[in-house]
């Protein structure tokens, strides 16, 4: 048995670091110790100011308070059962879809049992943030051949970000990032970006244009979580260009014209769920793409420094800042981007 420290969120605006046990992991389970969890700020945020629309459905019982939080981890397998598959043992590093936890206990058919072994020069601290970076990928996966192509992100927080990287290393070119804050946009600079772009500072299809020298890129991904931004997203697009959306966005868009900017255009408009996309029933990807592949692709890419980490990760906290990490996320957007929580 182990005792385990878990950070929860108790109910809208409050958080709390609780201790459990976790018993031995029987035949079909695995006990592992994190290092750092990242926190994802869409997903999270949305259940910590009590707007997810998750927390009101009766059918989906997890998604409710006192709410375990978090879903990206890195940390070393105690114990494996005996039936567990994946020939893991005892002290191997792992990336793992886990809560902020120090401990967590996973079994086998549960859809967070997913345990991917770490190439052995890649960091805890990187590694932390590989399930989060699957909802970037997301974009790069959906519009299928990116080699070459101009793409412009809008909205660089942390989903943005992986997606202007995955891009990046996809080989997309030109790449563009689009945000109002300077700190989101000097993270997608010292990745790597080709350009960004202030939208606060004048009309972002006016800059997008002036600076790839057409009408729009071939390429949009549209990482911001807000339904409004779907059809600005779609204004970026090329003719016969592509809007992938790999931000949640949690609402209904005002006001969409289909006839004039969508139909007449051409322009393709897709979802591109960073689990969901992944998932054997998604067969449009059947034989290129599984969340193994997935995660196995990011883990390699990050630890060969093909996807970089440069100006994204700006606070590291403990158990008991959780909440702060949140207001900060919410409200000093300057200044928070990525937040990893540290465990040993």
């Amino acid at each position: 048995m182990v005792r385990a420290r878990q950070a929860v969120i108790t109910e809208p605006f409050k958080t709390t670091v609780r201790e459990v046990d976790i018993a031995d992991p029987g035949p079909t389970q695995i006990l592992i110790a994190a290092e750092y969890s990242a926190i994802s700020a869409g997903t999270e945020l949305a259940v910590y100011t009590g707007t997810h629309q998750w927390l009101k459905d009766p059918n989906l019982p997890d998604w409710k308070f006192p709410f375990r939080s978090g879903y990206s981890a890195a940390g070393r397998v105690l114990k494996v059962g005996k039936d567990f598959p994946g020939g893991l043992k005892e002290g191997d590093r792992v990336s793992y879809p886990g809560n902020h936890a120090s401990a967590e206990l996973l079994t086998v058919g549960h859809e967070r049992c997913r345990v991917w072994k770490m190439p052995d020069d890649l960091t805890f601290e990187k590694a932390a943030a590989a399930v989060i970076a699957r909802y970037g990928l997301g974009a790069s996966v959906r519009a299928g051949l990116t080699l070459g192509r101009s793409a412009a992100v809008l909205g660089l927080g942390i989903i943005g970000q992986f997606a202007l990287r995955c891009l990046l290393a996809a080989g997309a070119s030109p790449v563009v990032g689009i945000d109002a804050v300077k700190m989101r946009r000097d993270a997608a600079k010292a990745a790597g970006a080709d350009h960004v772009i202030d939208p606060s500072a004048g009309d972002a299809k006016e800059q997008l244009n002036a600076f790839l020298g057409t009408r729009g890129a071939e390429l949009i991904a549209d990482a911001t979580g807000v339904p409004d931004a779907i059809p600005v997203a779609m204004s970026l697009a090329c003719d016969a260009g592509q809007v992938v959306v790999v931000g949640s966005p949690r609402g209904k868009a005002k006001e969409v014209n289909f006839y004039d900017d969508l139909h007449r255009r051409y322009i393709e408009v897709t979802g591109a769920h960073g689990n969901m996309l992944f998932e054997p029933a998604h067969t449009r990807l059947a034989g290129a793409w599984d969340i193994n592949k997935a995660q196995t692709w990011l883990l390699r890419q990050l630890a060969a420094g093909r996807l970089s980490l440069a100006g994204l990760v700006t606070h590291t906290i403990t158990p008991e800042q959780l909440g702060d990490a949140y207001e900060g996320l919410l409200k000093d957007k300057d200044n928070y981007l990525g937040v990893l929580m540290k465990w040993v």
